[in-house]
């Protein structure tokens, strides 16, 4: 790493805007923001932050769309040096109370709704009373949070009234940002990003402000993005792939994000003729939805560089001598992990997930007693390197890495003679859906909360450019519909966790292994069989206006 790039997040801020003030940052339909204007807004949310008492180490909630003001308000916080915790806009009550208290999160900032979503009835559900309470919070049902800042969502045409997460600056000096800054360190932590493994709830992952720059720094390099570039990413700000991948890399190049809080495919368009975007981050089911639109042919793209360089869809979004890549990665990698860079030739980009990205060490593991394989055998994919985790909140680091410091990530995968990694698939019990880690044993969990429901059990089935849909099989102990089921799981699930299709089985109609254990993999099998077969759906298709 150049020993000149800045190790913490606001020194990246304030490098990239000393240099490039008047350059935008941020373009939205909301408003546009320069380096200069997001510098400056940080500084004067981090005076009201640090009036709010948000120090070094304090942990700070994130709940809103992608609206400018979320990295404002994020690089507020990293100022102050406080944790970033950011939350899923999507989170139902009992995620989002998970997320709370795992994390610890002491001031939560939150837009009160969005869309369908309700966040003060939301905390009224977890913390009775809470939304109305008088600051400082005590709450048992959320031991550590002591305030929230309600924001207004915007108007449909104008940008975020911050006034209330403002109202505290003109407590303190303007100086009082740069003074907790200083006392940053690369080394401390600076994100709890949550992420869903194999098991039932979201686990957080601390990553450190050295390990997020380095990220940013290979993302840049890998994707060979300059400041001249524009990115256009539809990506969750709550997700690493859009703070890291979008965000962070597009301030550590100097060069321009354009965001859409809402997805639709007609509007997309539009954004990626109108603002020239050269860059394309999205998830596969977007990119086959701006082609299948009846605009697609007419519009007049700019794209060159980006992800998906080996989708069957980049031929037709991206010219023929693009320079976009195909990539391997994960929340605990921030994100990147494996890519050939932007300028390797074409056949060889697309032909495989990439060697290991600047300074990562990736080996193929025994998934069972974790014995290193030799090249071209399959095994568990194992990763260590400078922008790895450093650890999940509230584990030690021992309990996070084998003893020579590798991540195992439960995925599946080889590596070729060039030293590439080939992806297969997953070996912990996840789904893969649009992009998202979704675990089977959260959607189990919330059918189990059913009355009705003795055992349920779900698996993921192919899905075209989703990758995965859930669906699932379940017990009952007495007759239910269906669609009771689905609304049940509706009310405590996000959106792309509840299933799609559930059939009803009898207990000895479950296929078994000889341990005794129920056959996912026969579910799975029977599953695909089924919607071949019958082609009956009993979950409801999202629309493809996607909330962030």
């Amino acid at each position: 790493m150049n020993p000149q790039f800045p190790g913490t997040l606001p020194a990246l801020l304030d490098e990239v805007a000393a240099r490039s003030s008047s350059r935008e940052a941020l373009i939205s339909s909301r408003r546009r923001m320069t380096y200069a204007e997001l510098a400056d807004e940080s500084i004067a949310l981090g005076r009201s932050l640090a009036a709010r008492g948000v120090g070094k180490g304090s942990r700070v909630g994130l709940l809103m769309p992608n609206w400018p003001e979320w990295i404002a308000t994020a690089f507020a916080v990293w100022r102050c040096g406080g944790l970033l915790v950011p939350l899923s806009t999507l989170a139902r009550p009992r995620e989002l109370a998970h997320c709370l208290r795992h994390a610890d999160v002491a001031l939560l900032v939150t837009v009160k709704y969005f869309l369908r979503h309700d966040y003060e009835a939301a905390i009224e559900t977890i913390a009775p009373g809470a939304p109305a309470a008088a600051q400082p919070l005590f709450h048992s049902a959320l031991p550590a949070l002591r305030e929230i800042v309600w924001l207004d969502p915007p108007p449909d045409d104008g940008a975020l009234d911050c006034a209330p997460l403002l109202d505290r600056g003109g407590e303190l000096t303007r100086e009082w940002p740069r003074l907790l800054t200083e006392q940053l360190s690369p080394a401390d932590p600076a994100t709890v990003m949550f992420t869903s493994g194999s098991t039932a709830e979201p686990k957080g992952v601390v990553h450190t402000h050295r390990a997020l720059c380095r990220a940013a720094r290979d993302i840049v390099t890998t994707l060979g993005l300059e400041a001249e570039d524009r990115t256009w990413s539809y990506m969750p700000f709550f997700f690493s792939g859009g703070l890291v991948a979008a965000a962070l890399a597009a301030v550590a190049s100097g060069s321009s994000l354009v965001i859409q809080e809402v997805f639709e495919a007609g509007e997309t368009l539009r954004l990626l003729e109108a603002e020239r975007c050269s860059v394309f981050f999205a998830w596969p089911h977007q990119a086959e939805a701006l082609i299948a639109h009846p605009r697609f042919s007419a519009t007049r793209l700019s794209l060159r560089k980006g992800v998906g360089g080996n989708t069957k869809w980049a031929a037709q979004l991206y010219p023929a001598d693009h320079q976009a890549v195909s990539t391997y990665g994960m929340t605990e990698t921030a994100p990147l992990c494996t890519a050939w860079p932007w300028n390797t030739p074409l056949p060889l980009r697309v032909a495989s997930h990439g060697p290991p990205v600047a300074g990562k060490e990736v080996r193929i593991c025994d998934p069972e007693n974790g014995t290193a394989l030799p090249v071209g055998r399959e095994g568990e994919i194992c990763v260590r390197g400078p922008t790895l985790f450093s650890h999940y909140d509230g584990l030690e680091p021992a309990d996070c890495f084998d003893p020579a410091g590798f991540f195992h990530t439960g995925d599946l995968g080889r590596l070729d003679a060039d030293g590439a990694l080939h992806f297969l698939g997953r070996i912990k019990d996840v789904i893969k859906t649009a992009g998202v880690n979704v675990a089977a044993a959260e959607v189990e969990a919330a059918l189990l909360e059913h009355l009705a429901i003795g055992a349920a059990h779900a698996v993921g089935v192919s899905a075209g450019a989703r990758g995965e849909d859930v669906v699932a099989f379940v017990v009952v102990k007495q007759p239910v519909e269906v669609e009771e089921l689905l609304a049940h799981c509706r009310a405590r699930l996000a959106s792309y966790k509840v299933p799609r299709r559930v059939w009803v089985r009898a207990e000895g109609d479950l296929p078994l292994k000889a341990s005794g254990k129920v056959d996912k993999g026969q579910l799975r099998a029977d599953a695909e069989e089924l919607i071949r077969r019958t082609g009956i759906s009993h979950g409801k298709t999202r629309d493809r206006r996607s909330p962030v």
